[in-house]
């Protein structure tokens, strides 16, 4: 069986049944749960759990995220567009993985004439820190 949504194979007893749809648990595990970047709650978790670790800047993220976070702080800002083609990621794999830099604040979007750009906490778009933010 062939996922309605990313078109993999599915291995047999694992389909899942949404809105008409045969998805893989991937697939439906992200239409019931969608990342979200803007979260509260999981800002704070995030923020906590970091401190009680002694974590700070990119410790305790993935290599991806890491190469996610580098490109931002050196090429930034940037799209998230820009970011999926210089990494090679789908747009899943971008929301995953941004979603963790927003909840421990270490990269943010913003509006700049229409366009939304993606770049590192704490620094306005000259690179130099923006108490406002």
């Amino acid at each position: 069986m062939i996922c309605n949504k990313c078109k993999h194979e599915i291995p047999e007893g694992e389909q899942c049944l949404h809105r008409g749809q045969m998805l893989c648990e991937d697939c439906y595990l992200q239409m019931l749960e969608p990342p979200r970047t803007c979260d509260v709650a999981a800002v704070h978790s995030a923020k906590l759990a970091r401190k009680l670790a002694g974590q700070e800047g990119t410790d305790g993220l993935t290599e991806l995220q890491k190469s996610i976070y580098n490109h931002i702080k050196t090429e930034g800002p940037v799209t998230a567009e820009q970011i999926m083609n210089k990494l090679g990621l789908t747009k899943l794999e971008w929301e995953r993985n941004f979603a963790t830099l927003r909840h421990c604040e270490l990269a943010h979007g913003f509006r700049e004439n229409g366009k939304v750009l993606i770049k590192v906490w704490g620094e306005d778009t000259l690179g130099k820190m923006n108490i406002a933010d």
